[in-house]
């Protein structure tokens, strides 16, 4: 029986193309692969996992894992008194997961439907639409995509791209180009090798913290201790439930990553979105909806309440992932290649 007290590189590979470059990925565009290297998490621990306000696994009263859920928060302008506006603007912020439940992305698309406008991210071209079903001719050999294709199949899980109807006028791309992108790493003396080895330099700090807290270490291992990872990539109910605890600890990655990669992943793309914002406030838009990434929230919660001048009002949380049941693992052929590679490396 194999025995795992080691980070998961593959499963932090999962999560990066879960939670952050696959929508760039479908798309073809350059990307900057992430360097994570966390140790596993426990799927036995809190009820609800920190740190996040926008992504959260839920827990049975038997510490049996329920469901990763994400949020959509309501943020009302203020009159002078400092009250919401009666009939004002509203804001909603929601959460976003790159592959969940057939069910979450129904309830997301009748959810788009309340909007004058649905603001999303997407790093592409401009004028670029995504068609209805997200199917589009291969653009040639694609890593990332194919990695997320992978873990789709493997989790028994859909694509955000195939399930949300992109199609819906009312629906806004609200994000940076791959050229943007590259001028703003430009601008910084940037590189992707230099990203690269911030990144890395920034999880081994987090890994040199995580050594002085032994119990923390422990727990986050034994969750995994009686099983291979081979095994875990078979299992679609157990990987469901690791990745789940990871994606709800890091807050879907992009909050564990510190420094340049940050500043482009969040922060510029962040900036992009709160223009097209102001575009469609000032168009008279009173009823507008953010569709992003959970990691950009928090940082996207911050402008509207310091710059816009909102209130941050009613929460409710849609559940992406169902942890207590899994589909069997349609393997396409890459997930079968890449699960027999992985068997043999054990």
């Amino acid at each position: 029986m194999n025995h795992i007290h080691k980070p998961l590189p593959f499963t932090a590979l999962l999560l990066s193309a879960l939670g952050g470059f696959s929508m760039q990925a479908w798309f073809g565009c350059d990307g900057i692969g992430r360097l994570l290297g966390q140790e596993p998490t426990t799927v036995e621990t809190p009820t609800v996992a920190p740190p996040s306000e926008f992504l959260r696994m839920t827990m049975g009263p038997t510490a049996s894992p329920l469901a990763l859920e994400t949020a959509v928060v309501s943020y009302h302008a203020q009159q002078a008194s400092g009250r919401p506006e009666p009939n004002g603007i509203t804001v909603d912020l929601i959460g976003a997961v790159h592959i969940g439940e057939a069910s979450y992305y129904a309830e997301l698309n009748r959810l788009f439907d309340n909007y004058d406008v649905l603001l999303y991210e997407l790093v592409a071209a401009e004028g670029t639409v995504v068609p209805l079903g997200g199917k589009r001719e291969s653009a040639g050999f694609n890593p990332v995509g194919m990695l997320q294709a992978s873990a789709k199949n493997m989790l028994g899980l859909e694509s955000q791209l195939e399930r949300i109807d992109y199609t819906k006028p009312h629906l806004v791309r609200a994000d940076m180009t791959p050229k943007q992108m590259a001028d703003k790493m430009k601008e910084r003396g940037d590189t992707a090798i230099s990203l690269a080895l911030s990144t890395l330099a920034d999880v081994m700090r987090q890994q040199n913290l995580a050594a002085r807290q032994p119990l923390a270490a422990e727990a986050a291992t034994s969750s995994l201790e009686e099983i291979g990872l081979a095994d875990m990539l078979g299992n679609p109910l157990k990987m469901k439930q690791v990745l789940a605890a990871q994606f709800a600890q890091s807050g879907s990655l992009d909050q564990a990553l510190g420094g340049p990669l940050n500043q482009l992943l969040v922060v510029d793309r962040n900036a992009a979105a709160l223009k097209v914002l102001q575009k469609q406030l000032a168009a008279g838009k009173k009823r507008i909806g953010i569709f992003y990434g959970a990691a950009h929230l928090p940082d996207l919660e911050k402008h509207l309440i310091e710059d816009f001048g909102m209130t941050r009002g009613s929460q409710q949380w849609l559940t992406a992932w169902d942890l207590t049941t899994a589909k069997e693992p349609e393997l396409s052929q890459p997930a079968a290649l890449l699960l027999n590679l992985l068997k043999g490396l054990e």
